[in-house]
């Protein structure tokens, strides 16, 4: 059962509007964005792989019936789609202090080149992290970073432990050039606890 309300159409036109009009000279891009964004907002939110596998179909049929003149088939085809991510990192972690550029990543490739950097560098400056940058660990990455740098962000990433969510979250974070903190609750933790640790950040 989900509930969805004009609130989470507006985090739509919000993704819309986090783009910066020189980069999107290509009509087909702006289309790209859409798609994405939607998907973000919505897709994101599905708890299983056959409501997803639904709102993907259902986002196909309607950008095939509004935008026929453009390609976008090989985003939603079921073996091997292109990925279609958007991220703030565009180019380069160097911008991110400036904001960064919302823009779309061509392929995982460029995707992988820029987050294999974010890491080396934080590497480099941190208690080093051995992580695996597979696919849809880098995906990930891209939405985190999307959130965290939208007003306002606060994701909540669910999953097993060890599943990724703390190393995924601090890399995020390096790339927008934000710092960490992180709580550490014990048995004897309580309100007055939160509070100083709420202060101290």
């Amino acid at each position: 059962h989900y509930e969805f309300n004009i609130r989470h159409m507006s985090g739509v036109f919000g993704g819309l509007l986090a783009a910066q009009a020189r980069e999107f000279s290509d009509p087909e891009k702006l289309v790209l964005l859409w798609i994405h964004e939607s998907e973000r907002v919505y897709g994101d939110r599905l708890v299983s792989v056959a409501d997803l596998k639904k709102y993907r179909a259902l986002t196909a049929e309607l950008a095939k019936k509004m935008f026929g003149k453009f390609n976008l088939q090989k985003y939603f085809q079921e073996k091997n789609p292109e990925i279609l991510v958007f991220a703030p990192f565009s180019k380069g972690i160097s911008e991110m202090e400036g904001g960064g550029t919302y823009d779309l990543i061509k392929g995982f490739d460029r995707l992988s080149e820029l987050l294999n950097h974010a890491l080396n560098e934080y590497n480099e400056n941190n208690a080093a992290m051995d992580l695996v940058l597979f696919g849809d660990a880098m995906c990930h990455v891209g939405k985190i970073c999307r959130i965290i740098t939208s007003i306002p962000g606060h994701p909540l990433l669910v999953g097993v432990g060890g599943s990724g969510r703390q190393s995924l979250s601090r890399l995020s974070a390096y790339t927008c050039t934000y710092m960490t903190t992180m709580i550490v609750i014990s048995g004897n933790y309580g309100m007055n606890d939160l509070k100083t640790d709420l202060q101290a950040m």
